[in-house]
């Protein structure tokens, strides 16, 4: 094999290339009976902002959003993945279901996937509005060619959870490089290596095996001397024993010539022979029929007695049939019409109950409304405060406007002492007013709204009633059209009397009546015995005959069958002695197929083994090609590290300017290289500090380390986003989810308001971004805020803040 071709196997492990989009932009999510969202989510949790905030306590349900948009797409969550390894149908009730409504370019696709209610699986795909046909395994399949990701490669490229940020910052170098071939896909080459290992051990026994193959097949072939010498005596043998086979077939000939000769007489005395035996059981089977046929005679008389019996015993059976019938009739047509009656009486019965549970519910309501007007702090109602503050208004004009005309007409007693008397008679209004305005609450706007729903209550419970009689009088005319169709059938309690005694009568008569068809029957069966008596004894005479006829004629043959039984044994003798050295020649000639056969073996297995050498020397060759595939191409020392080596330096770039966005400039150089660590790998993440030298990232602080977790993940996020579509590993992602972020790890607000700008500034690469967290501080800051509660019933529920 060469070293092409084994790279061509190990090839196998490499996803197929999907066809060409634009990415994966969230619209909406629905959920049912998934996890703790047992009622349906009414409206579906809709992103329409292209910045958006989902909060909530820990263990709200917020994270299991997550967990719905990968059911839904690939049937797989983080509850299902190792090591929680828990069962779909323990995170999807029986009834529930997950729909998830995304855009792809300017097509819009729907999944939903769920179980019925008799906990039976099903997929639904559709695209902008048409359905795409198929079975679940092809609709899965449709959907991963449609996002060009598997499962890992979309949660890679959507999610950034709190422990991968975590993880980043680990001490432990060969950590993180594990996160980066997570994260970037490249466990694909520890696979091809397993595989090449794979096939390398399988090769390696295929050696083993050939090598035993060839040393057998040539222990084989050392016999063929021995075979060839074995060969000629048999050939001999062979020889003899065909010819005593031809002279006793000779011998057998001429003694089979004088059994043909003989076989015409020996057919004769066969016939003759059998002519007898029939002749015999004839005679046999009329002397029977004779005595059976005399005892049938006496049976039919009393067949006769029997018949008259019965016919007197079931005289009138007929008519009282016929009247049974018309009986029924009746009774079927009455308990129709009284089965009529029963449904509209309980339909009656049911508008009854309903009309007074209506009653009640209005009643309830009512008597309520009145009791929440009773509980109010005022009794001014919304009308009454605009027309009170509107008199507050013109009365406190009206007494400025007094004390200017007083101050202008100070001369003038008699006119001032007018003014001073309206004047007081406006404040005191205005402190009736005011008085009644001290009334004014926010519950004046409820008092109105209560008085109309008094109102409006008023009018239905009266509605309702003129309903009610309206009703009752149609069931009523319908309940007197069916008593009017029973009484006109007429199914007395005396019609009822009388069927029940046609019934009694009929009872007892059907068995003699059966009776009587019976008797009837057999009678005419049985014939007239006389006749048929007289007819059988002339069959017995003229039988006996026969037999006679033919016993003579057996004995003239006698002395032929003597000749033709000696001649036939003796030709079985010769048959058997033939078949004998026939059986001895025939395992002769086997012996030499089977002595050549072998030898033809041997020789094959001598030119075979010639071909298996040379099939050695090429297995050897591609061992040694996958030793060099396994232990040097796909180990991490090979192509992952240089694929590692290759994202570095971009990474590098971007994550040092996502760290000085993030910490203000305080902090702007991240240095990322590999190392060897034992027998391992490693990637070693260094940060230039304040005093201008390189430190560990595991020598920050816990907010710092989060900032430069944020960088790094950013960066490898934005990366993922930007790759080209080669294959399902690396499709274009629009949307982006932040689980948590670890944000709880900063411990000033600035650095968590420069945490949202940044994640404000990935909206430059994706459509949507969608961030789940528990601070409400940094929720606020966001467009579409979604909040996610936990009922007391442990029910997770959805609240949209904006």
């Amino acid at each position: 094999m060469r070293a092409d071709d084994a790279v061509e196997a190990i090839a196998e492990v490499v996803p197929e290339t999907p066809a060409a989009g634009t990415g994966f932009v969230i619209d909406e999510i629905e959920l049912k009976g998934f996890m703790r969202y047992l009622t349906k989510t009414d409206p579906p949790i809709r992103f329409p902002e292209k910045f958006t905030v989902i909060t909530g306590k820990t263990g709200a349900g917020k994270s299991s959003i997550l967990d719905a948009i990968t059911f839904a797409l690939y049937k797989s969550t983080t509850r299902t993945d190792p090591p929680a390894n828990a069962t779909i149908d323990a995170i999807c009730r029986p009834g529930g279901y997950v729909r998830v409504a995304f855009r792809h370019g300017d097509t819009r696709f729907e999944v939903k996937r769920g179980f019925t209610t008799k906990k039976e699986p099903y997929l639904e795909l559709s695209r902008d509005g048409e359905a795409i046909g198929g079975s679940i395994p092809e609709r899965e399949h449709a959907i991963r060619d449609l996002l060009g990701l598997d499962y890992a490669g979309f949660t890679n490229s959507t999610f950034v959870r709190q422990e991968e940020m975590k993880d980043l910052g680990s001490q432990r170098g060969s950590d993180r490089l594990q996160i980066f071939q997570k994260l970037f896909r490249l466990e694909t080459f520890e696979r091809a290596q397993a595989r090449s290992k794979e096939r390398h051990d399988e090769i390696d026994g295929h050696v083993e095996s050939q090598e035993r193959e060839i040393a057998t097949r040539a222990e084989r072939v050392s016999k063929l001397p021995d075979l060839v010498t074995g060969l000629k005596a048999l050939e001999v043998e062979g020889s003899r024993s065909a010819a005593r086979a031809a002279g006793l077939a000779r011998e057998a000939e001429s003694t089979g010539a004088r059994v043909r000769e003989l076989e015409s007489k020996h057919s004769q005395y066969l016939k003759a022979d059998a002519s007898i035996v029939q002749h015999t059981k004839r005679v046999v089977d009329i002397e029977r029929r004779i005595a059976e046929v005399a005892a049938d005679a006496e049976t039919t008389e009393r067949l006769k007695a029997e018949i008259s019996i019965f016919e007197d015993e079931t005289k009138g059976y007929e008519e009282l049939e016929e009247e049974g019938d018309r009986l029924r009739d009746l009774q079927q047509h009455h308990q129709l019409r009284m089965k009529d009656r029963e449904a509209v009486f309980q339909r009656r019965q049911e508008f009854l109950a309903e009309h007074e549970r209506k009653l009640k519910q209005m009643s309830e309501k009512l008597f309520g409304t009145e009791r929440r007007i009773a509980e109010l702090r005022t009794d001014v109602s919304k009308e009454q405060a605009f027309d009170l503050l509107r008199s507050e208004g013109a009365l406190g004009e009206r007494i400025a406007r007094i004390e200017k005309e007083v101050a202008w007409l100070a001369g003038q007693a008699d006119l001032v002492k007018d003014l001073g008397l309206e004047r007081r008679k406006a404040g005191i209004l205005l402190e009736r007013v005011q008085s009644d305005v001290s009334k004014i609450n926010e519950d004046s706007f409820l008092l109105s709204e209560l008085r109309r729903q008094i109102d409006e209550a008023k009018d239905e419970i009266r509605s309702v009633s003129e309903t009610k009689t309206a009703r009752l009088a149609e069931f009523d005319v319908q309940l007197e059209s069916v008593d009017r169709d029973i009484a006109r059938i007429g199914f007395t309690d005396d019609a009822r009397k009388r069927l029940g005694e046609v019934r009694d009568s009929l009872g007892k008569m059907k068995p003699k009546r059966d009776a009587l068809e019976v008797a009837k029957r057999k009678l005419r069966a049985s014939g007239d015995a006389s006749k048929l008596l007289e007819d059988l004894k002339a069959q017995g005479e003229t039988a006996r005959k026969d037999l006679t006829a033919a016993e003579a004629a057996l004995a003239g043959l006698k002395a032929d069958e003597d000749s033709y039984e000696l001649a036939k044994a003796d030709l079985e003798r010769l048959q058997g002695e033939l078949s004998d050295a026939r059986a001895a020649a025939s395992r002769t000639e086997g012996l030499l197929a089977e002595r050549r056969r072998a030898i033809a073996e041997l020789e094959e297995d001598k030119r075979r083994n010639a071909d298996a050498v040379a099939k050695l020397e090429s297995m050897l060759q591609e061992r040694e090609v996958l030793a060099v595939l396994k232990d040097q191409v796909f180990h991490k020392k090979g192509v992952v590290m240089y694929a590692v080596h290759q994202l570095l330096p971009g990474l590098q770039i971007e994550a040092s300017k996502n760290l000085g966005d993030l910490t203000d400039g305080r902090f702007s150089k991240i240095r990322l290289e590999t190392y060897e660590e034992g027998k391992g790998h490693g990637i070693r993440i260094l940060v230039e500090g304040v005093d201008g030298r390189w430190h560990d990232v595991g020598e920050f602080s816990g907010g710092e380390k989060t900032q430069i977790n944020a960088a790094l993940r950013f960066a490898i996020a934005r990366e993922l986003a930007s790759m080209p579509q080669v294959g399902r590993t690396y499709a274009r992602m629009k949307t982006l989810f932040i689980d948590e972020g670890d944000l709880g790890s900063l411990d000033t607000e600035a650095s968590r308001d420069l945490f949202v700008q940044k994640l404000f500034k990935m909206g430059e690469f994706f459509d949507k971004v969608i961030l789940i967290t528990h601070l409400t501080e940094v929720a606020e800051k966001f467009p579409g805020r979604i909040r996610i509660s936990m009922t007391p019933e442990q029910e997770s529920r959805v609240e949209y803040l904006s």
